[in-house]
């Protein structure tokens, strides 16, 4: 009995006194892959480590995060007028050790299992050198799998920026990533927010987001984000001078038998635009039955071209890939896409339904052929009249049929099948030569 309580002991004492020491470079190594996983996987960051001053119970050091090459690197250095970009400084205290006893001395440390626990603050490193410290503190458990479990916390505060002010309510970030598997968990509330001087001020009601996604063989990943947007102001001298009412998008996407598919729906409402009214959207998109292999092929080459800043020439570069895309054959549906105006609301429903063929004959003209797609508008009759005093050449549209008056609307009834298409029951000829 007396050799098991020992042999227990034993074992405690190693577990808190030697373990740290030999984890501790484990829980470094994991906390450098999980931020070089999150650079892949935005496809555009570059993470340097500036190295970690490694001691048996607990280490310090600091990444670099900055701008590769690709289009937000081209964007960003364009509006700096070439000077150098800023970067992100992510300074890290690392209480290692499968009982990690150090971190008890801090603030929200744990004696829970794990590789470790970690605290990083943020800066940004100005292109002159200087450094601006960001709000908020980063909580990460580092678990025995590797899985890195990170809550941002940013209490309430006020800051001067330059000749304004930023002040901020509470916010709470929580993300669960996994460097082996590509997986990740997030959900946060971000506070109220006010920006502004004594020319403008702007102010947005709070943010919250939660959502996970997966990563797949095929390239991208898939999931579910929820994504909400409270009330949005902009004033000048005390005037209201546009804004909206909120935001909410949410997404979803899978992969089931090699087949991906994926749903939209945004709902924007009151967007003020001046001098015209407030303008709401709402949006419901479906895609079905998308080759998920040719789709993977086609976000892996729009990826490698997005230093390009012509889309045309991105849309040229990529052309076989979106020739496999579609040869493999997939439907759209757009079930609402509403957009209010002062005038009165705009409805659309649009269906198309492209059919597989051999990619190794396809062309754009025979997808054309092989289409079938259904498009239904109904304008308010006050959206017309105004569109036609201000230009006369709107009138012609209904003038040709394209919009056929149906009580206090103009309703547009499309359809395309087998390469003719019908406005109201009218055929149209098209121009296959457009489509070579």
């Amino acid at each position: 009995m007396k050799k098991s309580v020992l042999a227990l002991i034993l074992f405690a004492v190693l577990v808190v006194i030697v373990s740290p020491g030999i984890v501790g470079k484990l829980a470094e190594d994991t906390v450098g892959e999980n931020l070089n996983w999150a650079a892949q996987e935005s496809g555009e960051l570059v993470v340097t480590s500036d190295g970690f001053d490694r001691g048996w119970f607990s280490s310090a050091g600091q990444h670099r995060v900055t701008l590769g090459e690709g289009q937000l690197h081209s964007t960003m250095t364009a509006a700096a007028d070439d000077e150098p970009l800023p970067a992100l400084l992510i300074n890290t205290h690392l209480d290692h050790g499968l009982i990690p006893v150090s971190s008890m001395s801090r603030e929200q440390g744990s004696l829970a299992p794990g590789l470790g626990n970690a605290v990083s603050t943020l800066a940004i490193e100005l292109g002159d050198g200087q450094s601006i410290d960001i709000p908020g503190t980063i909580y990460s458990k580092v678990g025995l799998s590797g899985d890195l479990d990170s809550r941002y916390v940013v209490d309430a505060g006020t800051r001067v920026v330059d000749d304004g002010e930023v002040s901020w309510q509470a916010t709470t970030i929580n993300i669960v990533s996994s460097a082996s598997t590509g997986n990740i968990e997030f959900d946060g509330n971000i506070g109220p927010m006010t920006f502004g001087n004594e020319l403008q001020v702007v102010a947005v009601d709070g943010l919250t987001i939660v959502g996970q996604q997966a990563s797949t063989p095929y390239g991208f990943n898939v999931g579910d984000v929820d994504l909400s947007i409270g009330e949005m102001t902009i004033s000048s001298a005390g005037m209201p001078m546009g804004g909206m009412k909120g935001l909410n998008l949410k997404a979803s996407s899978s992969v089931d038998d090699d087949i991906a598919a994926a749903a939209i729906r945004l709902e924007l409402s009151g967007q003020t635009v001046p001098n015209f009214g407030d303008v709401s959207v709402i949006a419901d998109l479906g895609l079905t039955g998308l080759d998920a292999a040719a789709l993977g092929a086609v976000t892996e080459r729009l990826e490698g071209l997005a230093s390009s800043q012509d889309p045309n020439q991105i849309m040229l570069a990529a052309e076989q890939e979106f020739k496999g895309l579609f040869a493999a054959g997939f439907n759209m549906n757009v079930e609402q896409f509403d957009v209010a105006l002062p005038m009165g609301t705009v409805e659309t429903k649009m269906s198309f339904e492209f059919p597989g063929s051999d990619q190794a004959t396809f062309e754009w003209s025979s997808l054309l052929l092989g289409t079938v797609a259904a498009i239904d508008i109904r304008v308010p009759e006050a959206l017309v009249q105004f569109a036609s005093s201000v230009n006369p050449q709107a009138g012609a549209i209904v003038g040709l049929g394209y919009l056929k008056k149906d009580g206090d609307s103009y309703i547009m009834d499309a359809d395309l099948k087998k390469g003719l298409l019908t406005i109201n029951g009218a055929p149209i000829p098209i121009p296959m030569g457009a489509f070579q």
